[in-house]
């Protein structure tokens, strides 16, 4: 592992204003309480994420929340803690998930 790949492994993204860090959820492999299969390429584009941190200006949504986000959102990809994320403006946030 070289140096650079080990900085970005380690690096840790905090948000500013209005933009929010999120990890995206994983789309169902399984339709709700069943264990039948759902076939890959078949499902809508899942536009759920778990928020990791928030802006210094962002209100309402807090890090742990399920969100659903616009499907027009062109969200920035950034490595945190070695796992893509993904940056996004508050405004496309449509709703918090509660589960």
């Amino acid at each position: 592992m070289t140096l650079n790949q080990l900085k970005m492994k380690n690096q840790k993204i905090t948000p500013v204003g209005r933009k929010i860090l999120v990890k995206k959820k994983e789309a169902e492999k399984y339709f709700p309480g069943t264990s039948i299969l759902i076939p890959e390429g078949t499902g809508k584009k899942e536009c759920k994420a778990v928020v990791v941190a928030v802006g210094n200006t962002v209100e309402l949504i807090e890090p742990g929340q399920v969100i659903q986000y616009a499907d027009y959102a062109k969200p920035t990809i950034m490595m945190h803690d070695g796992e893509e994320h993904f940056l996004l403006n508050a405004e496309d946030v449509f709703a918090i998930i509660n589960v």
